[in-house]
């Protein structure tokens, strides 16, 4: 037996939960998203990561019986919808929106919906084109052939139909508390589904529009690609592109937009009661929102400020996927007496910072930080490991905050290194290693370091899920190219379980997902090839 089966083949000790997370208050209820935990991707309006569900505590390696499978052309998120008993899961990609019952032990595929007008796109690309695919770079990997490796994950964009106007096609998404699922795709179109809220009917389109349809050509040269989706608290669809923030009211008509022009946008949108918060490759927005019409106005509410970022394109040159914050804005403090904040990484050219700017009044008598480039800026501090932004957004509950390293230390070469990169890392070439939790510290209006693990692969980019009733942070890494996940006590840093998934196979990468875990506990996850259901709930 291999070393590494041998490794993988033993049961992990079990260390008892050493402490519950310090608490906080948890965003305010939405009373316009469905019900249940995930109605949205990064899990609630505030992007937090946080999951309101108990999770398991016991470790175990897992057995391919205790993992359900499901092919598809690249999940980021998948999300869920409760209706009675029944739990739906919707996940989006490239080609379309898969949806899968999940009820009880369930893990059965609906349907696949296509996207409105590109119902024959991509009709050629079966499930045994995705195995093969999977199989073909599984061979690669396990044979560390780097160069054949990078070149078979730049062969499968081309045979499994990926490309740039597709490639981010259902990254997000939201689903309403009538159990309508708003997405985009097509680079710039939007599109409302629904399954008459049936276990067993598949989704179906109710309209698609253009992110730009009806508006004056000039101001849609502007606008392109969008990345982020969300609903406002008071029952509107948001949308950010390059170039633009958008909002529809929920059966996809136009109530207002926001132009920013030449600023990428990269990354999805945070909302609470008051704002909606965007990061761009340029500057980070509160932006003001009273039910008719947007404002950066400090009269109404809204703010900008500038963050660290490098020159025009330096930052994807040297391997980054973004060029500013590679970050969604992740809201922090939500009672009367916490600091409201929301954080990002930023794109400084020393180093990337976490950096947290006050969301609402600054508080009377701060003094602008040092080097900070706005008085907005509460604070901002060197992570010890990325010389690149951060690319998995920032997990956070109460005063505590955990940031991944994600810059790869030996990047495939541009542009091949996406993909590259996801293959890659930690089979031909390093992988980006480390996660480091900071809290803040209110009297003083700064953070400070709580705990640093160097261990943890981060090749995935993959945000953490913490569990606010257990105290405990599921992370994604990889040991000895077997993937796993870990539960590690959020205070103290300390492993308590950990579940390696069947073996080697990179079927059980999450790359570019977020971490979920279902109801009943089991863990949730996308990425290249399959959405995956892993039978862990009952290891509480």
């Amino acid at each position: 037996m291999r070393p590494t089966a041998m490794l993988v083949s033993l049961l992990f000790a079990l260390v008892p939960v050493a402490s519950v997370a310090a608490g906080g208050s948890l965003p305010a209820t939405h009373p316009w998203a469905a019900a249940g935990p995930y109605p949205m991707s990064h899990h609630n309006p505030g992007q937090t990561d946080l999951t309101i569900v108990d999770g398991p505590t016991q470790g175990k390696k897992l057995t391919r019986e205790e993992a359900k499978t499901i092919p598809v052309v690249w999940c980021s998120a998948p999300i869920v919808k409760r209706v009675g008993d029944h739990t739906t899961v919707i996940a989006g990609t490239p080609h379309g929106l898969v949806k899968i019952d999940a009820t009880g032990e369930a893990f059965d595929l609906i349907g696949l919906m296509p996207y409105p007008g590109l119902e024959q796109d991509h009709v050629d690309v079966t499930h045994e084109d995705i195995t093969w695919h999977m199989d073909a770079i599984d061979e690669k990997r396990r044979k560390k052939q780097d160069w054949r490796l990078l070149f078979h994950s730049v062969y499968m964009l081309f045979g499994l139909e990926l490309n740039y106007t597709n490639g981010g096609s259902g990254a997000y998404g939201v689903i309403d508390k009538d159990g309508y699922h708003y997405t985009f795709y097509d680079a710039t179109r939007i599109v409302k589904s629904f399954d008459d809220n049936d276990r067993l009917k598949p989704l179906r389109p109710i309209r698609s529009v253009g992110l730009t349809d009806g508006l004056p050509e000039e101001v849609a040269r502007q606008v392109s690609r969008i990345l982020g989706i969300t609903l406002t608290y008071d029952g509107y669809l948001v949308v950010a592109a390059k170039g633009g923030l958008f909002v529809f009211d929920r059966e996809l008509s136009l109530m207002d937009h926001l132009l920013l022009p030449g600023e990428h946008v990269e990354n999805s949108i945070a909302v609470d009661e008051e704002r909606i918060y965007v990061v761009t490759s340029k500057y980070m927005r509160g932006v003001a929102w009273n039910g008719e019409r947007l404002s950066l106005d400090e009269a109404d509410g809204g703010w900008i400020s500038e963050y660290d970022v490098m020159a025009e394109g330096e930052a994807i040159a040297r391997g980054a996927a973004s060029h500013g914050s590679g970050t969604t804005p992740t809201l922090m403090g939500f009672g009367e007496d916490e600091d409201q904040l929301v954080v990002i990484s930023d794109g400084s050219p020393d180093g990337a910072q976490l950096v947290a700017f006050w969301r609402d009044g600054i508080p009377p008598g701060f003094v602008r930080k040092s080097g900070a480039r706005s008085r907005r800026i509460a604070d901002q501090i060197r992570l010890r490991f990325s010389p690149l932004t951060v690319e998995a957004s920032p997990a956070a509950y109460g005063t505590g905050v955990i940031v991944l390293n994600s810059t790869y230390p030996d990047s495939a070469p541009a542009p091949l290194n996406i993909l590259g990169n996801a293959f890659l890392a930690g089979e031909t070439r390093d992988p980006p290693l480390g996660a480091q939790k900071f809290e803040w510290n209110a009297e003083e209006n700064r953070f400070i370091e709580g705990w640093f693990l160097d261990d943890i692969d981060n090749t995935d980019w993959m945000p953490p899920a913490i569990s606010a009733h257990n105290g405990l942070a599921y992370v994604a890494t990889k040991v000895d190219s077997v993937y796993e996940y870990r539960a590690i006590d959020f205070e103290t840093g300390d492993t308590v379980a950990r579940w390696p998934f069947p073996d080697d196979s990179v079927l059980w990468n999450n790359w570019g997902g977020i971490t979920t875990l279902l109801e009943d506990g089991d863990l949730l996850l996308g990425g290249f090839f399959a959405v995956k259901r892993y039978d862990i709930g009952h290891l509480r």
